[in-house]
């Protein structure tokens, strides 16, 4: 047996590991923004190091564990365990933060509130 064919299950394990790895970057950059939501040329800087950070990712576990050898089939790997993170995990982690985000508005508003109730009056 080729040395490379038998190290496909572990070339395939490392590279849905990196795209999910990858796709958690992508949702700490959303975690980075999502207070800040007016600032587009940041997000486009946060979105950029991100992008940057998974290709470096599968660069190297391309390199470490395909010896370089580029094939389509770990870009296309790579890119649908990514996108599965996103639509998946990352759909759960949006709608917990906004959550956990407006309640803590609220709670900000409120106190805010009681804070000019007693200095006026």
């Amino acid at each position: 047996m080729l040395y490379p064919t038998f190290n496909q299950p572990i070339l395939i394990l490392f590279v849905a590991l990196g795209g999910l790895a990858c796709g958690l970057t992508f949702d700490l950059a959303n975690f980075i923004l999502f207070p800040i939501k007016k600032k587009k040329w940041l997000a486009q800087i946060v979105y950029f190091f991100a992008s940057l950070t998974s290709f470096l990712c599968l660069f190297f576990i391309n390199m470490a564990i395909n010896y370089g050898e580029f094939r389509l089939f770990t870009l296309l790997e790579f890119v649908f365990f990514l996108l599965l993170e996103r639509f998946t995990l990352g759909f759960l982690w949006t709608k917990a933060l906004s959550k956990c985000y407006n309640w803590l508005t609220k709670l900000k508003g409120k106190i805010k509130w009681k804070k000019k109730i007693k200095e006026n009056g």
